[in-house]
Protein backbone atom coordinates (compact mmCIF):
# COMPACT_ATOMS: atom_id res chain seq x y z
CA UNK A 1 0.00 0.00 0.00
CA UNK A 2 2.84 2.16 0.84
CA UNK A 3 4.43 2.21 -2.58
CA UNK A 4 1.44 1.99 -4.73
CA UNK A 5 0.23 5.18 -2.41
CA UNK A 6 3.85 7.00 -2.79
CA UNK A 7 3.91 6.25 -6.72
CA UNK A 8 0.25 7.51 -7.46
CA UNK A 9 1.05 10.43 -5.14
CA UNK A 10 4.74 11.06 -7.59
CA UNK A 11 3.06 10.84 -10.82
CA UNK A 12 4.38 7.53 -11.56
CA UNK A 13 0.80 5.94 -11.73
CA UNK A 14 -0.72 9.04 -13.28
CA UNK A 15 -4.56 9.61 -13.14
CA UNK A 16 -6.58 7.77 -15.45
CA UNK A 17 -4.22 4.75 -15.51
CA UNK A 18 -5.49 1.09 -14.94
CA UNK A 19 -3.76 -0.62 -12.48
CA UNK A 20 -4.23 -4.69 -12.91
CA UNK A 21 -4.44 -6.42 -9.17
CA UNK A 22 -2.57 -9.36 -10.67
CA UNK A 23 0.12 -7.54 -12.16
CA UNK A 24 0.59 -5.70 -8.49
CA UNK A 25 0.56 -8.94 -7.43
CA UNK A 26 3.40 -10.27 -9.33
CA UNK A 27 5.38 -7.33 -9.07
CA UNK A 28 5.53 -7.05 -5.10
CA UNK A 29 5.71 -11.56 -4.94
CA UNK A 30 2.18 -11.01 -2.51
CA UNK A 31 -0.97 -13.00 -2.54
CA UNK A 32 -4.22 -11.64 -3.77
CA UNK A 33 -5.67 -11.42 -0.74
CA UNK A 34 -2.81 -8.70 0.10
CA UNK A 35 -2.84 -7.06 -3.00
CA UNK A 36 -6.63 -6.88 -1.82
CA UNK A 37 -5.99 -4.95 1.40
CA UNK A 38 -4.08 -2.51 -0.21
CA UNK A 39 -6.29 -1.58 -2.53
CA UNK A 40 -8.94 -1.60 -0.55
CA UNK A 41 -6.91 0.70 1.64
CA UNK A 42 -5.69 2.73 -1.28
CA UNK A 43 -10.34 3.15 -1.76
CA UNK A 44 -10.92 4.64 1.04
CA UNK A 45 -8.15 7.43 0.96
CA UNK A 46 -9.98 8.54 -2.48
CA UNK A 47 -6.96 7.60 -4.63
CA UNK A 48 -8.17 4.75 -6.50
CA UNK A 49 -11.58 3.62 -7.34
CA UNK A 50 -12.42 -0.33 -8.76
CA UNK A 51 -15.19 -0.04 -11.87
CA UNK A 52 -16.64 -2.89 -12.59
CA UNK A 53 -15.11 -4.08 -16.60
CA UNK A 54 -13.27 -1.19 -16.39
CA UNK A 55 -10.67 -1.96 -14.03
CA UNK A 56 -8.84 0.02 -11.17
CA UNK A 57 -8.41 3.32 -11.74
CA UNK A 58 -6.19 6.22 -10.71
CA UNK A 59 -8.50 8.98 -9.43
CA UNK A 60 -7.83 12.73 -9.45
CA UNK A 61 -6.56 14.53 -6.77
CA UNK A 62 -9.68 16.10 -5.62
CA UNK A 63 -11.00 12.98 -4.11
CA UNK A 64 -8.19 12.21 -2.20
CA UNK A 65 -8.11 12.18 1.55
CA UNK A 66 -5.76 15.33 1.37
CA UNK A 67 -6.08 15.90 4.83
CA UNK A 68 -4.74 11.60 6.11
CA UNK A 69 -1.60 11.83 7.51
CA UNK A 70 -0.25 9.47 4.99
CA UNK A 71 -1.65 11.29 2.08
CA UNK A 72 0.37 14.21 3.53
CA UNK A 73 3.48 11.83 4.02
CA UNK A 74 3.52 9.92 0.23
CA UNK A 75 2.66 14.03 -1.19
CA UNK A 76 5.55 15.73 0.52
CA UNK A 77 7.95 13.33 -1.70
CA UNK A 78 5.97 14.13 -4.50
CA UNK A 79 6.08 17.07 -7.28
CA UNK A 80 3.40 18.85 -5.70
CA UNK A 81 5.08 18.98 -2.41
CA UNK A 82 5.51 22.53 -2.30
CA UNK A 83 2.14 23.66 -2.77
CA UNK A 84 0.91 21.15 -0.29
CA UNK A 85 3.27 22.63 2.00
CA UNK A 86 1.77 25.92 1.20
CA UNK A 87 -1.71 24.92 1.71
CA UNK A 88 -0.81 23.13 4.96
CA UNK A 89 0.62 26.04 6.15
CA UNK A 90 -2.45 27.69 5.67
CA UNK A 91 -4.52 25.76 7.74
CA UNK A 92 -2.21 25.81 10.52
CA UNK A 93 -2.61 29.70 10.55
CA UNK A 94 -6.23 28.89 10.98
CA UNK A 95 -6.23 26.56 13.40
CA UNK A 96 -2.90 27.14 15.70
CA UNK A 97 -3.73 30.33 16.93
CA UNK A 98 -7.31 29.65 17.94
CA UNK A 99 -6.13 26.10 19.82
CA UNK A 100 -3.80 27.58 21.37
CA UNK A 101 -5.99 30.72 22.64
CA UNK A 102 -8.15 28.36 24.30
CA UNK A 103 -5.02 26.54 26.00
CA UNK A 104 -4.39 29.85 27.23
CA UNK A 105 -7.95 29.86 29.27
CA UNK A 106 -7.67 26.06 30.04
CA UNK A 107 -4.05 24.82 29.80
CA UNK A 108 -3.04 23.28 33.26
CA UNK A 109 0.37 24.42 34.93
CA UNK A 110 1.69 21.22 34.01
CA UNK A 111 1.44 22.33 30.19
CA UNK A 112 3.54 25.11 30.85
CA UNK A 113 6.20 23.28 32.39
CA UNK A 114 6.28 20.43 29.30
CA UNK A 115 6.37 22.59 26.68
CA UNK A 116 9.21 24.18 28.54
CA UNK A 117 10.82 20.57 28.65
CA UNK A 118 10.22 20.27 24.97
CA UNK A 119 11.69 23.46 23.98
CA UNK A 120 14.81 22.89 26.33
CA UNK A 121 14.85 19.38 24.61
CA UNK A 122 14.94 21.62 20.76
CA UNK A 123 17.18 23.92 21.98
CA UNK A 124 19.78 20.93 23.04
CA UNK A 125 18.82 19.27 19.73
CA UNK A 126 19.76 22.45 17.81
CA UNK A 127 23.17 23.24 19.71
CA UNK A 128 24.32 19.50 18.42
CA UNK A 129 22.15 19.85 14.92
CA UNK A 130 20.48 16.49 15.99
CA UNK A 131 18.15 16.53 13.11
CA UNK A 132 16.23 13.27 14.32
CA UNK A 133 15.77 14.61 18.12
CA UNK A 134 14.64 18.36 16.59
CA UNK A 135 11.96 16.42 14.97
CA UNK A 136 10.86 14.85 17.65
CA UNK A 137 11.07 18.05 20.24
CA UNK A 138 8.93 19.96 17.78
CA UNK A 139 6.41 17.37 17.01
CA UNK A 140 5.86 17.27 21.02
CA UNK A 141 6.04 20.43 21.59
CA UNK A 142 3.09 21.00 19.14
CA UNK A 143 1.03 17.99 19.60
CA UNK A 144 1.17 19.32 23.58
CA UNK A 145 0.36 22.99 23.01
CA UNK A 146 -2.66 21.88 20.25
CA UNK A 147 -4.04 18.65 23.20
CA UNK A 148 -3.88 21.24 25.65
CA UNK A 149 -6.77 22.67 24.17
CA UNK A 150 -8.88 19.85 25.14
CA UNK A 151 -11.40 20.36 22.03
CA UNK A 152 -12.46 17.40 20.69
CA UNK A 153 -12.86 19.22 17.27
CA UNK A 154 -9.33 20.40 17.10
CA UNK A 155 -7.80 16.90 18.19
CA UNK A 156 -9.34 15.21 15.32
CA UNK A 157 -6.71 17.45 13.51
CA UNK A 158 -3.77 16.84 15.62
CA UNK A 159 -2.86 14.26 13.63
CA UNK A 160 -2.99 15.98 10.14
CA UNK A 161 -0.90 18.83 11.57
CA UNK A 162 1.26 17.36 12.80
CA UNK A 163 1.93 15.48 9.18
CA UNK A 164 2.64 19.02 8.64
CA UNK A 165 5.53 19.76 10.23
CA UNK A 166 6.92 16.40 9.21
CA UNK A 167 6.08 17.28 5.72
CA UNK A 168 8.21 20.60 6.50
CA UNK A 169 11.27 18.49 7.91
CA UNK A 170 11.32 16.06 4.75
CA UNK A 171 14.68 15.18 3.64
CA UNK A 172 14.18 17.76 1.00
CA UNK A 173 14.28 20.57 2.98
CA UNK A 174 17.02 21.82 5.10
CA UNK A 175 16.55 21.36 8.76
CA UNK A 176 18.39 24.27 10.40
CA UNK A 177 18.71 27.70 8.54
CA UNK A 178 19.60 31.04 9.99
CA UNK A 179 16.36 31.41 11.38
CA UNK A 180 16.41 28.44 13.62
CA UNK A 181 17.37 30.20 16.35
CA UNK A 182 14.89 33.05 16.29
CA UNK A 183 11.80 30.36 15.60
CA UNK A 184 13.10 28.92 19.32
CA UNK A 185 12.98 32.38 20.73
CA UNK A 186 9.29 32.41 18.75
CA UNK A 187 8.24 29.03 20.74
CA UNK A 188 9.28 30.62 23.87
CA UNK A 189 6.77 33.94 23.50
CA UNK A 190 4.10 31.53 22.93
CA UNK A 191 4.91 29.69 26.09
CA UNK A 192 4.64 33.09 28.01
CA UNK A 193 1.99 33.80 26.70
CA UNK A 194 0.14 30.68 27.64
CA UNK A 195 1.70 30.63 30.90
CA UNK A 196 0.45 34.54 31.56
CA UNK A 197 -3.13 33.22 30.40
CA UNK A 198 -3.56 35.83 27.60
CA UNK A 199 -5.23 34.21 24.82
CA UNK A 200 -4.93 37.18 22.58
CA UNK A 201 -1.22 37.21 23.48
CA UNK A 202 -0.69 33.58 22.66
CA UNK A 203 -3.17 33.56 19.56
CA UNK A 204 -1.07 35.83 18.22
CA UNK A 205 2.43 34.46 19.07
CA UNK A 206 1.19 30.87 17.18
CA UNK A 207 0.10 33.02 14.51
CA UNK A 208 3.64 34.89 14.13
CA UNK A 209 5.21 31.21 14.58
CA UNK A 210 3.44 29.81 11.65
CA UNK A 211 3.92 32.70 9.07
CA UNK A 212 7.86 32.73 9.98
CA UNK A 213 8.17 28.84 9.15
CA UNK A 214 5.80 29.82 5.72
CA UNK A 215 8.49 32.54 5.36
CA UNK A 216 11.57 30.40 6.08
CA UNK A 217 10.12 27.45 4.37
CA UNK A 218 8.66 28.63 1.20
CA UNK A 219 9.93 32.22 1.02
CA UNK A 220 6.32 33.56 1.36
CA UNK A 221 6.44 37.24 1.70
CA UNK A 222 6.37 38.42 6.02
CA UNK A 223 3.36 39.91 7.50
CA UNK A 224 4.18 43.31 8.93
CA UNK A 225 4.08 41.57 12.29
CA UNK A 226 6.88 39.96 11.96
Amino acid sequence: MDALGRRIAQGDLPVGSVISPEQIGAEYEVSRSVVREALRALEILGMIRPRHKAGTTIQPQATWALLNPQVIAWRADGPDADAQLGELMALREAVEPAAVKITAVHGEAALVTGLHQHLDWMREAYGRRNRATFVEADTAFHRTMLEGAANTVFSQLVQTLLATLHARYSDRRQLFTSDTAASLDRHERVIQAIAARDPEAAAAAALTLVRATGVEVLGTTPSPEQ
